[in-house]
């Protein structure tokens, strides 16, 4: 199986993908990324993309937002990431769109140093194994916190934003759990390393405001899973005690999908496994992602 890669403009081999060592974003992390992902159709007929269309938009709102421009449209983008599929004759795939700034010079100042945008296809097996889609994971709250508005902007998937979750990430591992929670600068629940997060309550779907959180794709997805489904939503502060005495507890995001709780902190969460909300949610998902239902048509993008 060949990936190619999508290089300003050209189709490439990943053998053929390099870059300088002095590249901009690889030393201080100024990028925005996406993490997109492709589904086999439950008929086994083609490749079904999950949002496409939202993905891209909000990449180049992130690079707007650090300031790098971008010299391709959105229809460019999307074109370049269903042909990046397409040729590299992968089904199921995460696609991962990157912008970047070149090498032109060091330091901390951009201007006039090049704009570029790759884009990669790989494999992705399920991020937390497949058995943790049902017996679910164990979790810790970090001694890491999330980043605030005013220190790095978090509506926005900026690369250097992410060592944040990877050090919180990299410690729970170390310390026997395969997720972190981290909270904001108030002490209120956050989100995940990398995931949105929401809480089942006595029949009600609880999920932190977006005052430091990014507004997560699959986040919206489960918002409208519930929504369709008479679930009720709140979006509010969620105090670090609430989680322990919560019915059921998830995480979300495109990588790790619909990701289970099953402890945090090693107190168990519920039953201790997968609950029915939980499992609704999820089972709406699959289903929507392979292309199952005729209601969620158009967020599917086709690559046959």
């Amino acid at each position: 199986m060949s990936n190619i890669y999508w290089a300003d403009g050209e189709y490439i081999p990943k053998e053929q993908a390099k870059i300088s060592p002095l590249t901009h974003t690889l030393h201080y992390g100024l990028g925005a990324f996406e993490g997109v992902r492709s589904y086999q159709s439950h008929d086994g007929k083609k490749s079904l993309i999950f949002r496409l269309v939202d993905h891209t938009k909000r990449l180049l709102e992130s690079a707007k937002i650090i300031g790098v421009d971008v010299d391709y449209s959105l229809d460019q983008l999307i074109e370049a990431q269903i042909e990046v599929v397409k040729r590299s004759k992968l089904t199921n795939s995460y696609i991962r769109p990157l912008v970047y700034i070149g090498s032109e010079r060091l330091g901390l100042d951009i201007i006039d140093i090049d704009r570029h945008v790759m884009i990669s296809c790989i494999e992705w097996p399920n991020y937390f194994g497949s058995d943790a889609q049902e017996k679910g994971i164990d979790v810790m709250i970090s001694s890491f916190t999330r980043q605030f508005p005013n220190s790095l902007m978090t509506k926005s998937k900026i690369s250097g934003g992410y060592v944040n979750g990877i050090m919180a990430h990299d410690l729970a591992r170390k310390n026997g759990f395969q997720e972190a929670i981290l909270l904001d600068t108030n002490g209120f629940i956050a989100e995940g390393s990398g995931q949105n997060i929401f809480l089942v309550k006595d029949g009600e779907l609880l999920t932190p405001s977006l005052n430091c959180c990014l507004n997560g794709i699959t986040r919206r997805t489960v918002v409208e899973f519930a929504k369709d489904n008479n679930i009720p939503v709140k979006e509010r502060n969620i105090t670090r005690d609430e989680i322990c005495v919560a019915d059921e507890v998830f995480l979300c995001g495109t990588a790790s999908e619909i990701a289970p709780v099953k402890s945090v902190d090693k107190i168990k969460i519920g039953n201790g496994r997968r609950g029915d909300v939980t499992a609704l949610i999820q089972k709406l998902y699959f289903d929507t992602v392979s292309g199952k239902l005729e209601q969620y048509q158009s967020w599917l993008t086709s690559v046959e």
